[in-house]
């Protein structure tokens, strides 16, 4: 939908944090943290109180939102793997509708897919936290560290990964760059840079990506002294017994980070609580960031025509059932705090203050932007638009959010969630309603068997009409497998 009002076509600015809880975040109930520009756009905008990643890790989520796509569908299966080279992303997309297309930061979806979806890219990589050298880092960042006299300081941080106290500590040392100089600081005015130097005469799509509050958990200061650990809430989850739990989790939690040099069986409340005080302290460091981008777009005039939408690619344990971080590939983890994500989207036209409460999926991202700009939604992508939720109707009716890591496929109502090890005689079932942490494994419980197998048919279900190949030639039209698939049996 463009905006009706100037009549000019509608410019998109996707803000992206990275490894962000949503019950990390002010306007979704946390009252310690400190984000008042992430709350100001919930005030201004739509709230998605449960939005959800596809895949608890960086690159697969993003290939997922970018493409509007499920990750089994569009290749890009783990961190290692990138989606397949005929796959369409939000930002070729948008270059089809005329729009100059920029990405700033941490992209994350392979060097090809970069360089055919942005017109512009102002990168800094990842941080890598088992590196010990910055020379990980992009091009683009090393070079103006180096040109301002920051790479000494750098490098001092990097090797300081090779230490004793960032082991011990599970990598919550804060940064010896100053904040000026600190990547998503840089990445900030990197953004101000790019709105300040755009053509008057060409809608633009801005991805502006933040590396954090991912770990390493290494604010700079003065972030890094915002919060008292002392004052950090542990999880009521944190000792839970994983004795009931598919054995990928104790084995995580013992073997699954080698570079931390000590298993997070040696995770005491201490260390733990340095570790959330630094995850808050790079939240509102990322928070400030937001602020300057918006500041921007309303000093350049642009907030008339302007649609911005915050989100995180996806959670953070940070203490849940007494780990850390995240799914990987040998250790496939799908609980909620690693999926539910922040996001926000604030448009001209549409209503302020709305709160969802549908849940809905990040692969709902590609097809909502192009729905809002006014363009057509290719049959290929899979997500649903939530741009009438944002105008006031109603989000997409799901009865299960679908998310996975690898071969484990998870499906999540508003009740029950079942996470399927296929091959497997054991898995996780959980009632949401009286356990949302997900503590109580009833997977075994053979009370509960006629639910799991209602749970596993309507996987099974899901996975069937999620089907989506890229057809070749057909005489029955574009995607006809979406009236395939939708036939009555």
């Amino acid at each position: 939908m463009k905006d009706t009002k100037t009549e000019k076509p509608l410019n998109v600015v996707l803000i992206v944090a990275d490894q962000m809880r949503a019950d990390c975040v002010g306007c979704y109930g946390n009252d310690l943290i400190r984000t008042p520009n992430i709350d100001r756009l919930s005030r201004e905008g739509t709230t998605f109180r449960w939005a959800f990643a596809q895949h608890p890790q960086c690159l697969p989520s993003r290939s997922s939102f970018h493409t509007g796509r499920y990750c089994h569908e569009n290749g890009a299966i783990s961190n290692h793997v990138g989606m397949a080279a005929d796959e369409r992303t939000l930002g070729e997309y948008m270059q089809d509708e005329g729009y100059s297309s920029s990405a700033i930061g941490k992209v994350h979806i392979f060097p090809t897919k970069t360089e055919t979806s942005f017109d512009q890219t102002v990168l800094c990589g990842g941080q890598n936290s088992d590196a010990v050298s910055p020379d990980v880092l992009h091009e683009d960042y090393k070079n103006w560290i180096k040109a301002n006299g920051f790479w000494e300081a750098l490098q001092k941080t990097y090797e300081g990964h090779a230490s004793k106290a960032y082991r011990e500590n599970f990598q919550a040392l804060p940064s010896q760059v100053p904040a000026e100089a600190y990547i998503d600081c840089w990445v900030g005015d990197q953004c101000v840079e790019r709105l300040n130097s755009l053509p008057e005469d060409e809608p633009f799509f801005l991805f502006a990506s933040f590396p954090n509050p991912h770990n390493p958990f290494e604010p700079p200061e003065p972030y890094a002294s915002l919060y008292d650990p002392e004052s950090m809430p542990i999880p009521r989850s944190f000792h839970s017994d994983l004795s009931d739990k598919p054995p990928q989790q104790l084995a995580y939690k013992r073997h699954g980070r080698k570079n931390i040099g000590s298993n997070y069986e040696h995770l005491d409340i201490e260390r733990l609580q340095r570790v959330m005080a630094y995850y808050y302290a790079s939240i509102t460091l990322v928070d400030d960031q937001v602020g300057k981008i918006l500041k921007t777009i309303e000093e350049n005039g642009l907030s008339e025509n302007t649609c911005v939408i915050f989100m995180s690619d996806h959670g953070e344990l940070l203490g849940h059932h007494g780990m850390l971080l995240k799914s990987t590939d040998q250790y496939p983890i799908l609980y909620d705090k690693s999926l539910h994500v922040p996001l926000i989207i604030r448009t001209p036209g549409a209503p302020e203050g709305v709160t969802v409460d549908s849940a809905v999926e990040l692969v709902d991202i590609c097809p909502t932007i192009l729905e809002i700009i006014g363009a057509g939604i290719p049959p290929e992508v899979q997500g649903q638009s939530l741009s009438p939720a944002v105008f006031g109707g109603a989000a997409p009716q799901r009865e299960f959010i679908f998310a996975e890591s690898g071969a484990v496929k998870m499906l999540r109502g508003e009740r029950y969630k079942l996470v399927y090890y296929p091959g497997q005689t054991y898995g996780e079932l959980y009632d949401l309603e009286d356990d949302s942490l997900e503590m109580d494994n009833l997977y075994a419980d053979a009370s509960y068997h006629n639910i799991r197998r209602t749970m596993e048919k309507a996987l099974l279900d899901r996975l069937i009409h999620m089907e989506a190949p890229r057809q070749g030639e057909s005489s029955k039209g574009r995607a006809y497998w979406r009236t395939l698939y939708k036939l009555p049996f």
